[in-house]
């Protein structure tokens, strides 16, 4: 009840409700894109004013090389403020599901106001962190981006088809919350969510996403190069140890992903490129 009672001094309008956990793993990834260093920071500032802001510009969860925003960064930087009105500052391209659930249910269960505001843009798991805000104000050239849950999987038929449940899961609960704060249909939003939707400036106003259009510009995020999907087998290797998945487990899929459906190595006479077309077409078999 005592909870109950310090939400009801937030005078901005009711947060959504809280996200269920159903679980926890690295392996609940959304984008897996790194921005470029000089957007890679998680601060807080002005702490000895009446209302700090927390800015939250870079990769949702630990990053696998000691970057990102963890829920514990959020966790200990509201401890640090205590009973004060927050804005938060989101450009970021997603993350870790888990991570961005809990960083959603930290900010929303807030005595105080949270004045969320979407500076480049906020996908995926940033998305829902984003919905956390009593008020959310977006730049007029910003975006919030919304899709379905995405992860690696391997095993039997039983594990996949578990991963299926799960996954289903998480798109129920993603739409449940963003159908609370935009009060759009939820099968309108499941729909939005597998175009994996761009809502930037008015529009997402006038959808429900946000309050209102922030006056000043802000800038849209700046990506570092590089491929968005791992495209040869050092570079697999890497992603995957940065899931935790264990080596054995790294090593039997590698070589899987080396032969074909019909047992056979590949051939050397594949023209350039066909190996890597081979490996991801494999790899994406066993995610979905």
């Amino acid at each position: 009840m005592r909870q109950c009672r310090n939400l009801l001094r937030v005078d901005a309008r009711q947060r959504p409700p809280a996200m269920p956990d159903f679980g926890a793993g690295s392996e609940w990834q959304y984008e897996p894109k790194a921005l470029a260093t000089d957007f890679q920071r998680f601060e807080v500032q002005a702490l000895a004013t009446s209302n700090p802001t927390i800015s939250i510009f870079d990769y949702i969860g630990p990053d696998g090389q000691g970057g990102g925003v963890p829920v514990g960064k959020v966790a200990a930087a509201l401890r640090t403020i205590g009973d004060k009105p927050i804005t938060v500052e989101i450009n970021s391209p997603g993350g870790n599901y888990f991570e961005g659930v809990a960083i959603y249910n930290l900010l929303r269960r807030h005595t105080q106001p949270i004045a969320v505001q979407v500076l480049g843009i906020a996908a995926s798991a940033a998305s829902v962190i984003a919905m956390a805000g009593d008020t959310i104000a977006i730049a007029h050239n910003a975006e919030i981006m919304i899709h379905q849950a995405m992860g690696i999987f391997a095993g039997n038929a039983d594990d996949m088809e578990d991963a299926l449940a799960t996954l289903r899961k998480l798109d129920g609960a993603m739409a449940d919350t963003y159908a609370a704060r935009t009060g759009l249909d939820r099968d309108k939003l499941i729909a939005m969510m597998k175009a994996e939707t761009y809502i930037g400036g008015q529009d997402a106003v006038d959808q429900g996403f946000a309050d209102s259009v922030m006056e000043r510009e802000a800038q849209m995020p700046v990506y570092a190069e590089g491929p968005q999907f791992p495209s040869d087998e050092a570079s697999l290797n890497d992603f995957l140890a940065k899931q935790d998945m264990p080596r054995s487990e790294r090593r039997n899929l590698l070589k899987a992903l080396k032969t074909t459906p019909g047992g056979s190595e590949p051939s050397p006479a594949r023209r350039a490129g066909d190996e890597q077309d081979a490996v991801a077409t494999a790899l994406l078999a066993r995610i979905f």
